[in-house]
């Protein structure tokens, strides 16, 4: 009797671990950010310049389509969660905007931003083998899409000697590699020449 009953066992255990699987869609908004953040952890947590401090913690900047997000995250000990106008205050150089986090199928699409190292782009996510996944979907390099965001984020606000922006605002200038601001303000324009 006990033999009989093993494969029907094995069957249900078998079932039950398939109705346990779980697709990326499946996963909380915190759980698929703090999971990109660990992914581009090397280029978050760099500092804008050789010569500036480097981060200890990945910051993150919701826009557009992404603010309603802003309810469900939280910072924890490895990601910081800022408003725009916190980003300006603190004058962050090196952070992750994103844009839009939505659902297609079983996985999940990601548009997001690094001005620092000049990528952006989406990113598909999906669950394999228990772990989430990142596949580029439609990924770019750009300077001057990094120029643009600096410029859109920062242009006109007054440069603080010291903030990650002024490190990376003189090292992309070719200024001296220090956190002295070399202009009162930083430029409107997107222009290679300014930025």
């Amino acid at each position: 009797m006990r033999l009989a009953a093993a494969p029907f066992l094995l069957a249900c255990l078998l079932a039950s671990t398939a109705a346990c699987a779980k697709d990326a869609s499946d996963y909380s908004a915190q759980e698929l950010v703090e999971a990109l953040t660990q992914r581009l952890s090397k280029s978050l947590l760099a500092g804008p310049t050789r010569d500036a401090p480097p981060n200890t913690t990945a910051i993150v900047v919701l826009e557009g389509k992404a603010l309603p997000l802003a309810a469900k995250l939280q910072s924890t000990p490895g990601m910081r969660m800022l408003s725009k106008e916190q980003l300006v205050a603190e004058q962050r150089a090196n952070f992750l905007i994103i844009s839009q986090l939505g659902q297609q199928g079983p996985d999940m699409l990601v548009d997001y931003e690094t001005p620092n190292n000049a990528s952006f782009g989406t990113l598909r996510i999906q669950q394999k083998d228990g772990k989430l996944v990142f596949k580029a979907e439609d990924t770019y390099r750009s300077s001057s899409g990094a120029r643009a965001t600096y410029a859109r984020i920062y242009g006109g606000q007054p440069c603080r000697n010291g903030s990650e922006m002024a490190y990376r605002f003189n090292y992309a200038d070719r200024y001296a590699r220090s956190g002295d601001c070399p202009v009162e303000r930083f430029p409107t324009s997107d222009s290679a020449f300014e930025w």
